[in-house]
Parts: structure tokens; C-alpha cells; sequence
């Protein structure tokens, strides 16, 4: 096993706990180890500090995986089932294991680059969806199969190691792959339980893992906090604009809310795939809501919709900056898209604002938020903050981690 030591002083921010070191923090050029090998990392005087993945090809040059120094092989057998089982243990104790979720949260269950989510489907079947996003997990995929087997032997397996995050780490970009698959269950179409609902999705080729698990959190607050102020006229069905719907996650469960309060729900969804919009028109109808359907590009489009025509108003896209390089150009964009969200509520409505770009820094969105509404010259009242859901846990230590950022508003 190779040793790699940091420069003098660079240790400061991992001994505060962050688990990546880069490679302009190294003593010596890293080379010698393919991408993804077991390396011990120490300080500039060669006093030992973790194991972990080594890649001397990438920036995040060095992920920990153990600072015990007598842990010699941190994704052994032993080593792995321990952590993949003290992450399902997180989730039992916080209640999810009945619902869809995320089972692996990366560095948040350190196991950095590795994403699992359990889906637990209409009839009660589980699968599980794995990410490899670095060379190292991708190296340690066999045993990480085997060892998600022992734990769920019925689960379907789902390999999804086509995200674009791979390249970073110069790994391929590869077609997703179903290793199993529960009987008489079709993965394009299956029906999953999450956030109290069914709701139809792909899991064998759809946006991410099949589902964006990370806002449970934010539909129940979003649903608590707006769903009364988004009364409009007596009578007339409360108008919801769901866009970037994708499955249509949002405008189900605020469908599923309003229906609640003994009202009707007209949800408008917007998306850029013709396919997600069918599934989304399903999966909002089965909840007693009107549909209506608009295939657009939410950055190019939204202008020509009419001004104040909605009670309550989602804009929740998907990442627009993936590399650091990008972060004025998506800046931007998430401008231009919260200033047509901001315009497009009525006023008294309601708008639940969202980011999934860690790249995009809290005071950046924030600054986007503002903007929106001064270009509007509406006031916004932010009521709730938001982020992603526990099973998403955070390190302070590692703000990296902490990507999702949910902004509720009342709009003046």
C-alpha cells in the first residue's frame, strides 16, 4: 500500500474532519496506483491520518475511508457489511425503512462515492439502486453486490453508474445495467411508495436513481406552509404550477394535500421530456387532481405564460452547474428561472424555490431569490427553509455534503 504525505500545514482542514485531500495539497505528485487503490495518507512528519481511495488522475486526490490505524482493509467483508449496516440501522431508527429511500448517502455514511437507495415498491418487493461515482467504488462494486445481497436477499439490483460525476473521477460513463429484478415487476413502469403515495417511475433508466428522493422533507413543510394560502377564489380549484415535474413528485403530494382541505387541485406540469410528462399525468390524476400538460423548456418558454395565474408555484430543477467553471452561467439560469416562478404566483400565492447544485453556495441562492423578486417588484416573505431529507445525512465538517437548498415563500 502506497503512502502519501501532506504538505506542511495542509492537514489542518482534514484533521478538522473533512474526508478529502487534494492533489495540490500532497507533498509529492501522486502516481504509481491505478485510480481507485487503497492508500494511507500522513501528515508532513509521516504520522498516520486515514486509508483511503487514491486517485492520481483527479483533484479530490484522496477519499478517507478509516482513521483507525488498525484498519487495514476498510472495504473488506467485515468492513463494508459494518458500514452498510450501520447505515440501514440509521434509517430504522428514524422510521423510513417502510418507504422508499436513501440507503447509502456517500461521505454522510463513510462510504464516499457511494449512493444506494432502496425502493420499496407497491408490493412491498424491494430494489436496490447502486452508484458507483468514483474509481474506488467502482472497484469495490463485486463485493459491494454480495454485500447488499446478504442484507436484502430478495431485493432486485439495480447498476446505475451512468451519471456524469464518474467522468470527474475518471471512471467510464457506462449503460445502466438491472443485475436482478423481482418477479412480474417491470423497473420502467414500477410503482413505488414514497412520501405516503404510489407513484409509477423508471427505475431501470430514469433521471438519477429512477427518483429524487431528497425532498420528503420539503413536500410535507411545503404542504404544511402553503397549501392554505394557496386558496384562490372560493370554489375555484387551487392552481398549482409544477415545474422541471419530472415524475411529478410535487404536484401529486400538494394535489393529495389540497384534496385533504376539501378543495380541488388544477396542477399544470411542465417538463422538457414527453415521457416523464405521461408519467406525471398519471401519477398527479391518481391523486383527484386536474392535469394539464406542457412540454417546454422552463428557461426559454415560461415568459410567454400569463403573469400572477397561479396560487402556488414549484420550481425545483435539476442541477445547472456541474463543474465549478459553470457556476456565473447557472447563477444565471437559476435567476432567470425564479424570476418567471416569482411572476407567475398570484399574489397571496405561494412559491417553493430549490437547488440541487452544490456548487451553488447558500448565499448565491439566496442572492438569486432576492433578485427574483426585486426584478418582479414583488415581495417575497420567505416562511420556511428546507433541505434534503434525513436520510441525506450531513457532516458539518463536510459542507460539501449539503446540497439540497429549499426556499418557502409567501409572494406579496
Amino acid at each position: 500500500m502506497q503512502v502519501w504525505r501532506l504538505r506542511k500545514g495542509a492537514d489542518r482542514r482534514f484533521r478538522a474532519g473533512h474526508p478529502w485531500a487534494y492533489s495540490n495539497e500532497l507533498a509529492e505528485s501522486p502516481r504509481g496506483i491505478a485510480p481507485g487503490e487503497l492508500v494511507e495518507l500522513c501528515d508532513a512528519g509521516g504520522a498516520f491520518l486515514a486509508r483511503g481511495h487514491g486517485n492520481p488522475g483527479s483533484l479530490i486526490a484522496f477519499r478517507a475511508l478509516t482513521r483507525d490505524r488498525t484498519e487495514l482493509d476498510p472495504l473488506g467483508a467485515e468492513g463494508l457489511g459494518r458500514r452498510l449496516e450501520r447505515a440501514r440501522g440509521l434509517r430504522r431508527a428514524l422510521g423510513l425503512e417502510a418507504s422508499s429511500h436513501r440507503l447509502v448517502f456517500a461521505e454522510g455514511d463513510g462510504l464516499p462515492g457511494l449512493v444506494v437507495d432502496a425502493y420499496v415498491l407497491a408490493d412491498a418487493s424491494r430494489v436496490l439502486v447502486v452508484q458507483a461515482h468514483t474509481a474506488g467504488m467502482d472497484r469495490a462494486l463485486p463485493a459491494i453486490d454480495a454485500a447488499l445481497a446478504g442484507m436484502h436477499p430478495e431485493a432486485g439490483l439495480v447498476v446505475r453508474n451512468d451519471a456524469g460525476a464518474r467522468a470527474l473521477d475518471g471512471v467510464a460513463v457506462e449503460p445502466p445495467r438491472v443485475v436482478r429484478s423481482p418477479a412480474g415487476v417491470d423497473l420502467s413502469a414500477a410503482r413505488i411508495r414514497v412520501a405516503g403515495l404510489e407513484l409509477e417511475t423508471d427505475l431501470a433508466a430514469g433521471q438519477k436513481t429512477g427518483f429524487f428522493l431528497d425532498q420528503s422533507a420539503n413536500l410535507a413543510l411545503a404542504a404544511e406552509r402553503l397549501v392554505g394560502l394557496g386558496a384562490g377564489s372560493a370554489g375555484a380549484p387551487v392552481r398549482v404550477l409544477d415545474l422541471c415535474c419530472y415524475v411529478g413528485q410535487w404536484g401529486a403530494y400538494l394535489g393529495r394535500a389540497i384534496a385533504a382541505r376539501g378543495r380541488k387541485a388544477h396542477v399544470t406540469l411542465v417538463d422538457s421530456s414527453a415521457r416523464a410528462l405521461e408519467v406525471a399525468a398519471r401519477n398527479v390524476a391518481e391523486q383527484g387532481a386536474e392535469v394539464e400538460t406542457l412540454r417546454a423548456d422552463v428557461l426559454r418558454d415560461l415568459p410567454s405564460l400569463p403573469t400572477a395565474g397561479f396560487d402556488l408555484v414549484i420550481a425545483d430543477p435539476p442541477a445547472l452547474i456541474a463543474r465549478r467553471k459553470d457556476a456565473p452561467q447557472g447563477t444565471h439560469a437559476y435567476l432567470q428561472l425564479f424570476t418567471q416562478a416569482v411572476r407567475l404566483v398570484r399574489p397571496g400565492g405561494g412559491v417553493v424555490a430549490c437547488s440541487c447544485s452544490a456548487l451553488l453556495e447558500e448565499p448565491a441562492f439566496d442572492g438569486a431569490l432576492a433578485k427574483a423578486a426585486r426584478r418582479n417588484d414583488r415581495i417575497v416573505r420567505w416562511i420556511a427553509r428546507g433541505g434534503q431529507g434525513p436520510d441525506h445525512p450531513v457532516l458539518l465538517e463536510f459542507p460539501e455534503g449539503r446540497y439540497l437548498k429549499c426556499w418557502i415563500g409567501m409572494v406579496g
